[in-house]
């Protein structure tokens, strides 16, 4: 028989090599797919379980909406663990361990700089503390929920598909972690470095007075206070002889944009709607991603006292964050008072490891932590630790200073936001809310008797002597935190039935109860005047119009500048761009709408002009530290617009007058835009467009990132409008209810409960989202059932 050349016996190894590598991989792609597809969580069928008294059913609508049925608030509490655990538990995870300082043992070194800020403060500390000072009741529903976490955990027939990339396994769920869970919300909320009162210190060193005064002006000409005056534009008078310093021309700015997101929450008195039941809106705007912060969900039960509350729910804590009860709704805002401050150390010359206090010398305290880190050897952490904190830096004249932070103190974390559902009365919410330990929030609380109230949810540090700018010494036993205010001490306005309230991060009170609360870096204003003037248009509202609100993006803070703007462009009669650039301009309708060009264009040269001003004003800061800047600060506009009015002295190095000045960033933008025939193409929407995703996203090829993220979409809004928006930030919900009328109610996600790959829910209500489209506030008929029942007995 003829023998096979060599050559064709190398095609068939070949052919043989070829063929085992294609097995190999579709085997293990369709491994990796069956085991990321074992992770969807059973959402129809029953299970056995213990720790139940009782059946517990778990319905989901079409949307993947759930509702919750049980006989009493136990069986309830461990309803709503499975429910966390089977859809978000990777996300319950990374949130216990930001809140811990774990991070980096679970996804590596990235988060060794995360993990040394919680370290730090000791965040893990203050929750041990904190859950040992915990109400028996309320322990008991905690540990009532973290068993059902577990039992939800178990269920799945693959651990979250998260944990096969990183080749680990889920920790169990335990008591302590829903308190990490919520120092998480802390680090997300306040400032944990404090970074803007240094800031505001080294101005204050730096700065003319008159014009370092500009930074913190309150009332302002953009505030809307629901009490106290608003304020008009500042009288100063800004030196002739500018800042000094006429030097060659530096570097462009890197300075970002002064202009920071934030929350709304506005409601009306039952005297003005149709049917005397008070009206609540609510659009927490936090950053965007997969999933979404916030988990949908309807609660029943039928105990002692029933219970039918709907809202949002913070996977990994056994509590309602926002809602309504039938009774009552409540929403919440960030309520940017001071919450914390830097201390300066009066050390003892004869011995720098002593300090001053009160109670006289006491030692400084130190302290190792080490930081576990996936992959990589451990990180050692040296921390020195004084009475009011741990040391942080030096202050300019390299005094040591510490940082105060109400997340470090255990009486400042607790659950009893459990509680909020069982009121029914706005007076009894308003009284439970300073009580609460959470990350401070504006609380507005709507009733179904037509009242409505704002105070303080969080408790509130008293705070004595520290007004100025500067850090100061505490320890003279006067000056600095001294306990905390009773709840009623906590401004409060209402409730009542007439009333219109709103919230958007800035000032809500006058003067007076605002230095109550400190500024930490509150809000210029401009959304909560708007939303005023819109609530001042009617007589009467219902959701739509609420709604109608929330979507609003009318653009108030821009129009000063379009009109800057243009004439600026129209005085450029030599230019032969003139013309193509006055029709750029000739689309604006004063709002951040996705197909404009004019807002865009005014907006990136807003962001240019005010970076170059403030970027010069910031050049002798850097001298002490360049580790803050002026845009730290929340109300620059209102010193960039004083100074651009003022005495061309001001002008930065290297422009001769502010006309040059604003030209020169004009083109600057206009130049990263391309060729003048694509000018037409940069509409706000092109930039505006979101970009929602996964935290494992980026680091997985792009065909696999279509796959975990929500597909980007332009949208409109801003910063400074009410529909606040970026790529990445923007309402983490949409909540409009009247209590007891919640099937009009309406609730807007960006994103589903469940964010699994596979599921056909994962996008929930992004189109609507998108579109302003409402979507109803209960959950719609079930199409998944799953019952938990007790475990059967013994024999």
């Amino acid at each position: 028989m003829p023998q096979p050349s060599p050559r064709r016996i190398r095609n068939r190894r070949f052919t043989r090599i070829l063929g085992g590598i294609l097995l190999t991989t579709v085997a293990a792609i369709g491994g990796a797919l069956f085991w990321i597809g074992a992770s969807l969580p059973p959402i129809d069928g029953e299970e056995r379980l213990s720790g139940l008294q009782a059946e517990v059913a778990l319905e989901r609508d079409a949307r993947g909406r759930l509702g919750i049925r049980a006989a009493d608030r136990e069986d309830l509490l461990f309803g709503l663990g499975y429910a966390h655990a089977q859809d978000r538990y990777f996300q319950m995870d990374l949130l216990r361990r930001a809140g811990s300082g774990t991070l980096a043992e679970l996804i590596g070194p990235a988060a060794v700089e995360v993990d040394r800020v919680a370290r730090l403060h000791d965040l893990a500390g203050t929750a041990r503390a904190s859950l040992a000072r915990l109400a028996p009741e309320e322990r008991a529903q905690l540990d009532t929920y973290v068993r059902g976490v577990n039992a939800g955990l178990a269920s799945l027939g693959a651990r979250p598909w998260e944990y096969l990339l990183l080749r680990q396994p889920p920790a169990p769920w335990t008591p302590v972690d829903s308190l990490h869970a919520v120092l998480a919300m802390y680090r997300d909320l306040q400032e944990e470095s404090n970074r803007a009162e240094r800031a505001l210190d080294l101005a204050s060193r730096t700065l003319d007075p008159r014009v370092f005064a500009l930074f913190r002006v309150s009332p302002g000409p953009w505030e809307a206070p629901i009490e106290g005056e608003a304020g008009s534009w500042p009288q100063v008078e800004i030196p002739v002889s500018g800042p000094g310093l006429r030097t060659t021309r530096s570097e462009p700015p890197s300075i970002p944009d002064p202009m920071p997101a934030g929350s709304n929450a506005f409601a009306v008195g039952g005297a003005l709607t149709a049917d005397g039941r008070a009206l609540i809106a609510n659009d927490m705007h936090l950053t965007l991603r997969v999933p979404n912060v916030w988990y949908p969900v309807r609660l029943r039960h039928g105990g002692e006292t029933p219970l039918d509350a709907v809202g949002v729910s913070l996977p990994g804590a056994p509590a309602l964050v926002v809602g309504s009860n039938g009774h009552i709704a409540w929403g919440l805002t960030n309520s940017y008072g001071d919450w914390l401050d830097h201390v300066v150390l009066e050390l003892d010359p004869s011995d720098p490891n002593r300090y001053l206090t009160p109670d006289g010398w006491r030692r400084l305290e130190r302290r190792t932590e080490w930081i576990r880190v996936a992959g990589e050897d451990p990180v050692r952490l040296e921390i020195q630790q004084s009475l009011w904190g741990p040391l942080v830096g030096h202050d300019p004249e390299g005094r040591p200073l510490a940082l105060r932070w109400v997340a470090q103190e255990p009486e400042a974390l607790n659950l009893r936001l459990m509680r909020m559902v069982d009121q029914t009365s706005a007076e009894a919410a308003l009284r439970l809310a300073p009580t609460c330990g959470v990350p401070a929030q504006n609380i507005l609380v709507a009733s179904a008797d037509g009242e409505v109230g704002w105070t303080i949810l969080g408790r509130v540090p008293r705070r004595r002597g520290l007004d100025g700018p500067r850090p100061r010494s505490w320890a003279d036993g006067r000056t600095g935190w001294l306990g905390w205010l009773e709840p009623n001490e906590v401004p409060r306005i209402g409730p009542s039935r007439e009333a219109r309230l709103w919230t958007a991060n800035a000032r809500v009170v006058d003067l007076h109860a605002q230095s109550l609360l400190g500024d930490g870096r509150y809000n210029l204003g401009a959304r909560a005047r708007r939303i005023r003037d819109r609530l001042m248009e009617r007589l009467l509202f219902d959701e739509p119009a609420l709604l109608d609100i929330q979507l609003d993006d009318r653009a108030e803070l821009m129009e000063g500048w379009y009109r800057r703007l243009v004439a600026l462009v129209q005085a450029r009669k030599e230019s032969p761009e003139r013309t193509r650039i006055l029709r750029l301009l000739a689309d604006w309708d004063g709002r951040a709408s996705i197909g404009s060009v004019a807002y865009r264009l005014t907006r990136e040269w807003r962001t240019r002009v005010s970076s170059v001003v403030l970027d010069a004003l910031n050049r002798p800061l850097t001298r002490l530290s360049n580790a803050v800047r002026l845009a730290d600060l929340p109300r620059t506009e209102i010193a960039v617009w004083s100074i651009l009015r003022d005495p061309p002295a001001w002008v930065p190095p290297g422009y001769d007058g502010w006309s040059e000045l604003q030209n020169r960033c004009l083109d600057q933008v206009l130049e990263r835009w391309g060729a003048p025939e694509d000018w037409p193409s940069h509409t706000w929407g092109a930039r505006n467009t979101t970009a929602i995703r996964h935290p494992f996203s980026p680091l997985l090829p792009s065909w696999i990132g279509a796959w975990l993220d929500l597909p980007p979409r332009p949208v409109p809004g801003d910063s400074n409008v009410t529909r606040v928006s970026n790529p990445t930030q923007g309402a983490s919900e949409r909540l409009v209810v009247a209590p007891g009328a919640e099937s009009r109610g309406i609730l807007q996600l960006p994103g589903g409960a469940n964010a699994h790959p596979f599921s056909g829910t994962r996008e929930g209500d992004y189109r609507e989202w998108l579109s302003g489209e409402p979507v109803p506030l209960l959950p719609g008929p079930a199409r998944h059932r799953r019952i938990l029942r007790p475990a059967a007995s013994g024999p």
